[in-house]
């Protein structure tokens, strides 16, 4: 039997879900005809929750019998590759004759890795590099005929107790294509060093046409900017790394998109006359509603990694939904930073059950560093057939994935008005002049107050502009009954263990610190001094809190007193009731009001303002504001579980 027709049958039988060594069927002459076409097929791995309920993919098996029936060469390109069925099927392709080559990541050539201990011990031709970055790819090209790619490492962690899909697609067109990627690298040239393939990216495989794309070098986030901007009923994503703004925000644009037609398209939904003047102006309604949505799981670990960089901050400040991976099976049970337990997934389906539906996969993080630096596969796959598949992925994802927080409007758990806005410093003046001369305008925070007798999880909430997201609190943020939270931005000074602050800042004594990596890359505590509406929202999206109306801040900023000096106050909320001490005092509760803000009337800068700016920063950061609020100092509740305040 020839090559291709020898791996087209393979490939039926794997498409199948059954191995070859336990097939009990005879294919029809139907089913050996359709072998004989080019086709692409998709596989997954079931890690479970936990190792007792992990369900054993035929992904490991289909690549290693596709190595096994390899006739002239195998070409891997793998970041880790250690998988000893794999490596040894490589192993012994290259015994019997078969051409191997390898391309691997320089980090991983230094140290106890099996497969590559096994390939030097072979004296396969190999080749590294990629440093101080990452070779990312996940690939094999099998007899110039097929090629196996995926999300997935070809390691243990990533097969048995990750969750990752691959493709196997068979087609000499994309082969080939593979195949010019391998040999940049194989000569050396890894990351920004590549030029373009130039092989025209878009191949018809059987019943899919099939888009690939290496990055750097071409043009990935691009092509995944725009299937998500082309989406017509939704998108279904599961991510690893997100850190890429323009994907953050394509995202929020389509949800917001996708939610103003479900707004106005819903017959379940009723409209004044102006919205539905402003519906039939904006919107066309397809004849059949079907309702539009975006929605997302997202890898836990990366999110911890990330900080407050991670998009999903800027996702959970416009109400996308969003669930964190429930997978606990790692090496050690419940910590998912233990050898797997991880999504690994970089995966997004667009318009599944559509005719147009496609998936977006392989190694391509959404991050810079793969937009950048790294080595990348991207593939799109248009076909029903295969969105459908992932869309079941994804729905399992989902369904065995965690909430994203504890804390919820409208479970009983938080009410509006249980965490407010308490006081914000949105002019950054404090005094001081930048190296150029221009007035410093970056020294700024935010007060949180906690109104309640109660603690309250805040891990994951978002504090959110109307243009974008401000801060995001990651996970283990909480405040205390009665409590304050101060958040200062880490300032332009370089970044000091032990000072996560600027050391000359007007601000001490922060609670949460924003951008405290001091990364030019990432947002900065930066309130718009022109117009100001700030939204606390819980990770479900909803206003927990509002200040200001989106019009100039009601009060605050620059004054020239009477003694010639420029000082800068911050605005305070107005508490009502405030003649005595208790929960009585609370806070005026529509903070989008005017009344409900007044200018910080203290003589000075209070404690937690640096002594030396005192005289010029008149604002209360972290204790009582000027106003007579005192309730969290002296209520006997407070006292009673222990708090403590200055």
């Amino acid at each position: 039997m020839n090559k291709p027709l020898l791996a087209a049958f393979l490939l039926l039988w794997l498409a199948l879900g059954v191995t070859l060594a336990s097939c009990q069927l005879e294919p029809s002459q139907a089913d050996f005809e359709e072998a004989r076409s080019q086709r692409v097929d998709a596989y997954f791995n079931f890690a479970g929750t936990r190792a007792s309920n992990f369900f054993n993919s035929t992904s490991d098996d289909v690549v290693v019998q596709l190595i096994d029936r390899a006739e002239f060469s195998v070409d891997v390109a793998a970041m880790g590759f250690s998988r000893r069925p794999i490596v040894d099927a490589v192993i012994r392709a290259y015994l019997r004759g078969v051409k191997i080559r390898f391309v691997g990541d320089a980090r991983h050539m230094h140290g106890d890795v099996y497969g590559y201990e096994q390939l030097k011990l072979y004296n396969i031709p190999m080749q590294v590099g990629n440093q101080p970055h990452i070779m990312h790819n996940k690939f094999f090209i099998i007899d110039g005929f097929i090629v196996y790619v995926g999300t997935g490492n070809i390691t243990s962690t990533d097969i048995d107790r990750n969750n990752n899909s691959w493709f196997v697609l068979q087609s000499p067109q994309i082969a080939a294509d593979f195949t010019a990627e391998f040999e940049q690298m194989f000569s050396g040239r890894f990351g920004a060093s590549k030029v373009p393939n130039n092989n025209g990216n878009l191949y018809q495989v059987g019943d899919s046409r099939v888009e690939v794309y290496f990055s750097p070098h071409e043009d990935a986030l691009g092509r995944l900017l725009q299937a998500v901007r082309e989406a017509e009923q939704s998108v279904e994503f599961t991510i690893f790394a997100f850190t890429k703004d323009q994907v953050g925000s394509e995202l929020v644009a389509k949800h917001l998109e996708f939610m103003q037609y479900n707004e106005c398209c819903d017959p379940a939904v009723t409209r004044d006359a102006d919205t539905v003047a402003f519906c039939a102006e904006r919107v066309t309604c397809d004849p059949v509603f079907t309702r539009r949505y975006v929605r997302g799981v997202i890898d836990r670990s990366q999110l911890h990694s990330n900080g407050p960089y991670h998009e999903l901050y800027r996702l959970v400040s416009y109400g996308i939904p969003l669930r964190l991976d429930g997978n606990d099976n790692s090496v050690l049970p419940g910590d998912y930073q233990a050898g797997g337990g991880r999504l690994h997934s970089k995966t997004m389906v667009i318009d599944s059950g559509l005719p147009t539906g496609l998936v977006v996969s392989g190694s391509f993080n959404w991050s810079t560093s793969a937009t950048q630096s790294n080595d990348e596969t991207m593939l799109v796959i248009h076909n029903q057939r295969i969105a459908e598949q992932f869309s079941d992925f994804f729905d399992y994802l989902w369904d065995t994935g965690r909430n994203l927080g504890t804390s919820w409007v409208g479970d009983g758990v938080t009410q509006p008005g249980d965490i407010v806005f308490n006081e914000l410093h949105w002019d950054g003046f404090n005094g001081d002049t930048e190296p150029d001369g221009d007035l410093t305008s970056n020294d700024e925070f935010i007060e949180l107050l906690n109104t309640t007798n109660r603690t309250i999880d805040l891990s994951l909430w978002a504090i959110a502009s109307d243009e974008d997201f401000v801060v995001g609190l990651f996970p283990g943020t909480v405040i205390g009954p009665y409590e304050r939270m101060l958040i200062l931005d880490h300032n332009m000074d370089p970044y000091v263990d032990s000072i996560p602050q600027e050391r000359g800042g007007a601000f001490i004594n922060p609670d949460f610190v924003m951008n405290i990596a001091n990364d030019a890359r990432f947002l900065r505590l930066n309130l718009h001094n022109a117009s100001l509406r700030l939204r606390l929202v819980d990770p479900r999206g909803t206003a927990v809190d509002v200040a200001g109306d989106g019009g100039p801040p009601f009060f605050g900023g620059r004054q020239l007193g009477d003694d010639g000096v420029l000082r800068t106050y911050s605005m305070e909320r107005v508490h009502n009731d405030c003649t005595g001490a208790g929960p009585e005092c609370r806070p005026v509760p529509n903070g989008t009001q005017a009344s409900s803000w007044q200018a910080c009337a203290a003589e000075q800068g209070s404690s937690n303002v640096r002594e030396g700016y005192r005289n010029i920063v008149i604002a209360t950061p972290g204790t009582n504001n000027s106003g007579g609020e005192a309730f969290p100092d002296e209520d006997p509740l407070f006292r009673a579980i222990g708090g403590v305040r200055e």
